[in-house]
């Protein structure tokens, strides 16, 4: 189940005034501290908690025929949990991006974005929510991202879910019209990797593209001794160089801010590159500082760690990314 679908049974839906008068609730009574306005003309009960798909269907409230829940809002919906609408630098909650049809116009507000489509949109219906294809929220995603960066985190993050394959966002991709944001949106979608766990991972392996030229970076590829026992999946891996990037930070779902692994994690990621390191792999940790105020050290630290592992006597290693037999994919 997405977490979209576990978080609609403690929501509250907004209803127009004339639904609430018809289940015999006055305006009076709406516009006291019971109920809260999500819209013009629209209420909902107050005191539900606060969560990603509660300000969903308070955006969905009272919008106008042909209007689409759309962007992140609507990944989310679909179930890219990742994407739930909270700035990954900041931790502010993102507004609701809304597509209305052509020839209609809404003024922005701090909790809902509006844009407005050129043509009608493809409209699905998940849990009762009008959205936006998952195709089409991830390209505009990729179209709209802040940089090439972003937008290829927001595709990680759609093709992490599973729920749609690259090949099919590729082919989309290559038909889309000239328009602004088309360049970045194709190489968002060429750069974008499935099996990537958490945004993080995903600028830190934009960082290594973009900011060092480097290319062939293997995404949570498992690495296993030669006897086939599984040493470790490092979140980007550099066969040529034996080199393993692992990003650390608590877990995006359990705390936004970052924080602090626990002991227990902490213990078996030191467990993790103790054993990569001794089959010979050069192994790098970066966490969310060195991405945004030191990345110019990180960029000596990473090219420093590459020129190592390029040194290193290959006769000696002793690990590969070859699967043995039988192997399902268990985690590290």
């Amino acid at each position: 189940m997405t977490r979209f679908a576990q978080e609609l049974s403690t929501c509250r839906v907004p209803a127009s005034v004339a639904e609430w008068a018809r289940r015999g609730t006055p305006r009076t009574t709406l516009l006291g501290p019971r109920f809260t306005r999500t819209a013009y003309g629209w209420y909902r009960r107050a005191g539900s908690p606060s969560s990603t798909a509660q300000r969903i269907l308070d955006a969905a409230a009272g919008l106008p025929d042909g209007a689409l829940i759309a962007g992140w809002a609507a990944a989310y919906v679909h179930g890219v949990d990742q994407l739930d609408g909270f700035d990954d630098h900041t931790f502010a909650p993102l507004p609701v991006p809304v597509l209305l049809p052509p020839g209609q116009r809404r003024r922005p507000t701090d909790e809902v974005s509006y844009r407005q489509s050129r043509r009608p949109a493809y409209r699905e219906e998940v849990e009762g929510v009008p959205v936006t294809t998952l195709v089409r929220a991830a390209v505009d995603l990729a179209l709209l991202g802040s940089s090439l960066t972003e937008a290829v985190v927001a595709v990680d993050a759609v093709l992490g879910s599973r729920s749609l394959v690259h090949q099919r966002l590729q082919r989309v991709s290559d038909g889309l019209l000239p328009r602004r944001g088309v360049r970045q949106a194709r190489r968002a979608i060429e750069l974008a990797r499935v099996g990537v766990r958490s945004p993080w991972e995903s600028r830190l392996r934009m960082f290594a593209v973009t900011e060092l030229g480097w290319t062939g970076l293997l995404v949570n590829r498992a690495v296993f001794d030669g006897r086939g026992n599984l040493l470790g999946i490092p979140d980007l891996l550099d066969v040529e160089a034996g080199l393993a990037l692992e990003y650390d930070g608590a877990s995006w779902r359990a705390d936004r801010s970052e924080g602090h692994r626990d002991r227990r994690q902490h213990r078996q990621d030191n467990e993790r590159e103790e054993r990569l390191e001794r089959a010979g792999l050069v192994v790098v940790r970066v966490e969310k500082a060195d991405l945004t105020t030191y990345r110019s050290r990180l960029a000596g630290r990473l090219d420093a760690g590459r020129a190592d592992g390029l040194r290193r006597e290959r006769s000696r290693d002793r690990w590969t990314v070859d699967e043995p037999e039988g192997w399902f994919g268990q985690p590290a």
